[in-house]
Formats: structure tokens, C-alpha cells, sequence
């Protein structure tokens, strides 16, 4: 379980917060693997528009299932998108909605990824000031 901050609130992956800290590891891996694929980013670009289902990006790439289901299971894993809702089709099989996750995502070269520092250099960068993500919603998720 993450270290609790006394100045934000750190949250568990699985609840999705808005930050994610992310130190050099295997879970970085698995992003950066993930955004070099062509496949993912274009699922990322179309569910970054709308939710669809897997039959659904399947026709809308051209791809088949089994190459779609592999990429989803990647972008899943590395917290990219999740299943917003799950539909059941007329012959009874489940069928699962995916959704980007609405997070910023930062990659920390070094041993610690410490949540207050990284704050502190975004809130310098001239595009977040005066921006309201800087006081209302500090969920923060450290990998």
C-alpha cells in the first residue's frame, strides 16, 4: 500500500485517481510497451472518443479479435483503459465496454517517486498555472 501524504490524498491503482507516479520498473515497462505499439494507440485514439466493445474495435480497425484481445489486455494491465460497463449479447456471452482512463501519467527516472517533489515541478510548468488541478483534486497514484 502506498505511503499516505499528509498535503494529498494517495489512492490504490485499482481506484483510479488522476496522477500516477510511476518510478522506472516493471510496470513502466508494460506502459512503455504498450505506447509503442501502433495497435494500442490506435485503440487508445477511438476509445478516446467513445466506449466500444472489442467486437466493436475489431470492425472499426480491421483487426482480428484474438490481435485486438492482446492489445486490450495490455492497455487494461498498464492502466490505460478499463471496462466501463459489461452487456450480455443475445446468445448469453458476456461482452465488455472499454474506456481510456482519465489520468496524467508521469514516468520518474530513479530509485523513489516521491508525490510532493513531482508536484511541485508540475505546478511550475507554465501550462498548470492558474489551473484548477492544482488545489481541488490531488489523487495521486504511485506504481
Amino acid at each position: 500500500m502506498p505511503e499516505q501524504n499528509p498535503n494529498t490524498r494517495v489512492t490504490s491503482f485499482e481506484k483510479q485517481g488522476k496522477l500516477l507516479i510511476l518510478p522506472f520498473s516493471g510496470d513502466s515497462r508494460k506502459l512503455a510497451r504498450s505506447l509503442s505499439n501502433e495497435t494500442s494507440l490506435k485503440i487508445l485514439e477511438i476509445l478516446g472518443k467513445k466506449s466500444m466493445s472489442a467486437g466493436d474495435l475489431s470492425e472499426a480497425l480491421g483487426i482480428r479479435l484474438n490481435t485486438l484481445k492482446y492489445n486490450l489486455d495490455a492497455l487494461e494491465e498498464s492502466g490505460l483503459i478499463s471496462v466501463q460497463q459489461v452487456r450480455w449479447s443475445r446468445k448469453g456471452r458476456k461482452i465488455k465496454v472499454y474506456v481510456t482512463v482519465d489520468q496524467l501519467i508521469v514516468l520518474v527516472p530513479g530509485k523513489k517517486a516521491d508525490p510532493s517533489s513531482v508536484l511541485r515541478v508540475l505546478n511550475s510548468c507554465p501550462a498548470s498555472r492558474g489551473s484548477k488541478h492544482k488545489s481541488q483534486n490531488n489523487d495521486i497514484l504511485i506504481g
